[in-house]
């Protein structure tokens, strides 16, 4: 090898120590510092920062927070009345509702109201012609006929008697006779007015009455049509009470009682109505399984309509709760309640457990402690960027 050679090669080792120094120096400058322990201080700083906007946290600031409409609710007591929200709806007392039906086989003849009117009690409603109402009034006046020939004789038997003519047998048969006379009698009468049948002349025409005051709410009967005692010609209801009936489901039949106060939304009122539960069906509907929790209101005006959609909420007892927060700050990710509490980072997610609730304000039964602060109003929107994150993180 040649001195040039040799002095090449030596200069080359220099320059790869050199470039091998500087490397290592670069290194060890831009190396994390570590503490006593050997732990990484800026590693510190992230976890602390990772902390701070907790496990599941949305960075915010409070330009941001204002920006998006974010309200702030601190966590902190309150004085709670449940309230159980149900879904309801109008319907008619059906003790104040009557049916009607023919008295007998026959034809309808006319019809003289129509759905939805207005009738007094005592009101011609619709008129049936019937053989069986026919021979009814017949036989009622042939009872009442054969009553006035037995009286008749009784009478003259018991002149006969009185002048010592006549036996006293004969006198107390008349007397029997004249009793059965009455009894029959008496039995076509009231047959026929048990049925609305005006007793007179015989005919087979018969006009069917209000029995009540109210609103015709349905007329299935029309002119010609055959009906008979198990048919309904209309049906008449007294508007003057309506029934709310809620739906309540089974795991909150405990909450619900009679005589529980309520508050009644209608859809077309613009307050809410006072109420009581008057009545809690004792068995789950076999599809709904659900029980029906009856409220009687009057009817002022005829407001409310049967058929209406409403809303039930029933107050239950008040009490002292020592940790609430406002009612929209409860959001449900995964099955699971959480808020979000804010932090200095933002906001972070917090797993609690909900208990009471009236509409406003709910008790926090664990997880937060009085005092925090958290998100409110709003709160939606940090659950729907909690929800687009993990959907990107997925991806």
């Amino acid at each position: 090898m040649t001195k040039k050679q040799t002095l090449a090669i030596a200069l080359m080792c220099a320059l790869a120590l050199l470039l091998a120094s500087l490397m290592l120096f670069t290194r060890q400058d831009t190396a994390p510092t570590k503490d006593a322990h050997g732990h990484d201080d800026r590693g510190a700083e992230a976890g602390a920062a990772a902390e701070d906007a907790g496990e599941r946290g949305i960075a915010m600031t409070d330009a941001q927070i204002k920006a998006n409409g974010i309200a702030l609710d601190t966590a902190g007591p309150a004085t709670l009345r449940q309230r159980l929200h149900l879904p309801a709806q109008v319907k008619v007392d059906a003790e104040r509702t009557v049916a009607l039906a023919a008295p007998a086989q026959g034809i309808v003849q006319a019809v003289l109201v129509s759905p939805g009117a207005l009738v007094r009690k005592g009101q011609a409603l619709v008129t049936i012609q019937s053989p069986a109402v026919a021979q009814w009034r017949a036989e009622a006046a042939s009872a009442h006929q054969r009553l006035q020939l037995a009286r008749t004789t009784y009478q003259r038997e018991k002149t006969l008697w009185d002048e010592r003519i006549s036996a006293r047998q004969d006198l107390e048969a008349a007397a029997t006779a004249m009793s059965e006379a009455e009894i029959a009698a008496q039995a076509a009468q009231q047959r026929l007015a048990a049925l609305g049948i005006a007793a007179g002349t015989v005919s087979g025409s018969v006009t069917v009455h209000a029995p009540i005051a109210g609103v015709v709410v349905d007329r299935p009967a029309v002119a010609g049509q055959a009906v008979d005692e198990t048919k309904p010609l209309l049906t008449i209801a007294d508007l003057s009470h309506v029934w709310i009936e809620a739906a309540v489901p089974a795991d909150s039949l405990g909450q619900v009682g009679n005589g529980m106060a309520a508050k009644i939304s209608v859809g077309t009122q613009p307050d809410e109505i006072d109420g009581t539960v008057a009545f809690v069906g004792p068995v789950l509907g076999e599809t709904t399984r659900m029980a029906t929790a009856r409220i009687v209101l009057p009817n002022r005006d005829a407001r409310l309509r049967p058929g209406m959609l409403a809303s039930v909420d029933l107050m239950g007892p008040q009490a002292q709760v020592p940790v609430t927060v406002a009612g929209d700050a409860v959001q449900t990710i995964h099955e699971h309640s959480v808020v979000f509490v804010r932090t200095k980072a933002g906001f972070a997610v917090r797993d609690v457990v909900p208990g009471r609730s009236d509409g406003k304000r709910t008790e926090i039964v664990r997880g937060l402690a009085a005092g925090d602060v958290v998100a409110a109003g709003g709160s939606f929107l940090l659950k729907a960027d909690l929800g687009k994150s993990e959907a990107e993180h997925d991806d």
